[in-house]
């Protein structure tokens, strides 16, 4: 009683998809495609019988459950002609050993600009590009633990996994997937510019067959600085003469990867012995910190330490009515109450 059912259901499935596949050849002249996504993807994977008879034997699915996995394969083809996603396909078990085939979709994000931009100045500041047995392509970035937050966002995009690093206070986000890596690269080339990153960056491109693009001269738009302090940026402000001094900096071990901060920024670049040596580009004062802050309204910092970055205009309304004055008014208490909540941001 089951398998005519199956058969009609199978047939109608052909049918539909055939039907999508022969308007769509139509409407971009690419019956190769089509052909090929008809006879590899369709009769190998969807319409496979030996596959429709592992369900129903290995789960004992009701004839219902059965028509709502096909309904949903013919659903999930749709939606990927159309939105143009690509699909990997994982085996794994459940709870009851039982094995699952799964789809995971990676979505082009090379018209993601902002995105793109940001992520690498992060991976260029705390990434890793590398390559694994000569032939397998992999990334990694490794930030503290209160980051969590941004981490996901980028496995939320190209998959891949995040993990705890042992004996220190940090997190690891690891991709390998072949898939997710050619999108990965597709969405940071021509935005990767650090000294060893650029290297790391044209090995793996060799490997994925992905012609590598030089970085783009940087400008005031770019979010690239966002991510780049997001990794290796510091806001904070200290007491002189009772007086609160606040201070911008991002440092680095290599001169030009920092140069084009003080460019687009102002601001000074001095070098630090301590720690192998790093230089360090610094801005403090009032005019660079709301020319970076305007910069971070339209460019977005993602990690923890940059919500300090938000609070810039209202540090600067305490400091310029002298609120930091201890005379026990109401002002000053506004003032403790700012400094609770600038402390507080590390916390979260």
């Amino acid at each position: 009683q089951v398998w005519p059912i199956l058969n009609i259901v199978c047939t109608l499935y052909l049918i539909i998809y055939y039907a999508i596949c022969w308007n769509y050849s139509i409407n971009y002249n690419k019956t190769n495609i089509i052909s090929d996504l008809i006879f590899n993807k369709l009769l190998k994977i969807y319409a496979n019988p030996l596959l429709v008879k592992y369900y129903y034997n290995e789960y004992n699915q009701q004839i219902t459950k059965i028509i709502k996995i096909w309904v949903l394969n013919i659903y999930l083809i749709v939606f990927n002609l159309l939105v143009g996603i690509s699909e990997t396909i994982r085996i794994h078990k459940n709870s009851n050993n039982c094995t699952i085939q799964t789809r995971t979709y990676y979505k082009n994000y090379n018209n993601n600009n902002k995105f793109n931009q940001w992520l690498a100045g992060l991976i260029d500041g705390d990434g890793y590009l590398g390559i694994i047995s000569k032939k397998y392509t992999t990334c990694e970035i490794t930030v503290g633990i209160e980051d969590e937050k941004m981490l996901r966002q980028i496995q939320n995009k190209f998959g891949g996994s995040i993990k705890l690093r042992s004996g220190v206070k940090a997190i690891r986000w690891r991709l390998s997937n072949q898939e997710g890596m050619i999108n990965l690269i597709n969405a940071i080339n021509g935005n990767i510019r650090h000294s060893k990153r650029l290297i790391q960056l044209e090995k793996v491109c060799l490997i994925l067959n992905i012609k590598c693009i030089k970085p783009s001269t940087l400008d005031i738009n770019n979010s690239w600085f966002s991510g780049f302090f997001d990794a290796h940026g510091t806001i904070n402000y200290y007491y002189q003469n009772n007086i609160p001094k606040l201070f911008i900096s991002v440092t680095n071990k290599y001169l030009n990867d920092v140069q084009p901060y003080i460019d687009i920024f102002n601001g000074t670049i001095d070098f630090d012995k301590s720690k192998n040596g790093y230089y360090k580009w610094i801005i403090s004062n009032e005019i660079s910190h709301m020319l970076f802050y305007n910069y971070i309204l339209n460019n977005p910092s993602k990690s923890n330490k940059g919500k300090r970055l938000f609070l810039l205009k209202e540090f600067y309304y305490y400091y310029n009515i002298k609120a930091y004055i201890n005379n026990n008014s109401l002002l000053y208490k506004s003032w403790l109450l700012f400094e609770t909540k600038w402390k507080n941001i590390n916390l979260r």
